[in-house]
């Protein structure tokens, strides 16, 4: 311990005292480093599978559809709480877009499961 106090008070050159100054703070930089990459390495990363899963967008009313159903007009053009007859919708299960009873698509939307729930795209008088 005497050697090391010493050390630290004998003569002082230009080079002793810039290695006193800076050795002390490239160790601590080099351990605070070590952690930093450590952590990093150590980091769970999140699967590439569902970062790249998007969600499909939803089927829109289109014109092809307007063509095919003439007397139809799409869900938002509907008004409010006017009773409808048929709507034309796309299916959960297959994307298949078809005309159905009013009722028929709110038993398939209201029942206990989603495999036969159907998106309403259109609204039929």
């Amino acid at each position: 311990m005497d050697a090391l106090v010493a050390w630290m008070r004998g003569p002082q050159t230009l080079g002793s005292a810039i290695s006193r100054a800076l050795v002390p703070r490239a160790l601590l930089f080099a351990c605070i480093a070590t952690a930093i990459l450590v952590g990093q390495a150590m980091s769970v990363q999140p699967i590439s599978a569902e970062l790249d899963a998007k969600p499909a967008p939803a089927p829109t009313w289109t014109l092809a559809q307007r063509a095919a159903e003439p007397d139809c007009v799409p869900l938002a053009s509907w008004p409010e709480g006017r009773p409808a007859a048929a709507v034309v919708v796309s299916r959960a299960s297959d994307g298949k877009v078809v005309k159905v009873s009013f009722d028929e698509a709110w038993a398939a939307n209201h029942n206990a499961t989603v495999a036969d729930d159907l998106w309403v795209l259109g609204v039929c008088p």
